[in-house]
């Protein structure tokens, strides 16, 4: 069975979903600006929330790569596949701040991340909503 939605709705409803996308991107893009531009903290933030020791020019490379998806992601482009990514990995970067979370009152700022990830979610579940995206030739889906 087909769900329909008022035309009304369903205009707010693809704006609103417009709106996450567009803010949720908005954060992934300072994050890879940050590898690309300032790799040094990049390289901190690696070492110390993911105990992993990565060079500076592989940050650059990962930020680049990061700043094509988020283009394709911006897009509305493949939306069951970078939105779920998009989800995961906003997941792995909240979760991975965990101990932050323990000490609220010297970390504030870490709880930005729960709603962030709360739209990530509803992004991801209402995708098929999500109507405002480049629409692209059917031989290249």
């Amino acid at each position: 069975m087909k769900e329909t939605i008022q035309p009304k709705l369903k205009n707010k409803l693809g704006l609103g979903l417009l709106g996450l996308r567009l803010s949720i991107a908005l954060v992934f893009t300072m994050w890879a600006l940050d590898k690309v531009l300032v790799p040094e903290h990049a390289m901190k933030i690696f070492t110390s929330f993911y105990g992993l020791n990565i060079s500076s020019s592989l940050l650059v490379v990962l930020g680049i790569a990061q700043l094509v998806f988020i283009t394709i992601f911006v897009m509305g482009l493949w939306k069951n596949i970078t939105y779920l990514i998009i989800l995961v990995l906003h997941a792995g970067s909240t979760f991975s701040s965990f101990a932050k979370y323990l000490d609220p009152f010297n970390n504030l700022l870490f709880f930005a991340a729960w709603p962030m990830l709360a739209a990530c979610f509803v992004l991801y579940l209402l995708r098929d909503h999500d109507i405002y995206t480049i629409k692209i030739p059917s031989q290249l889906k």
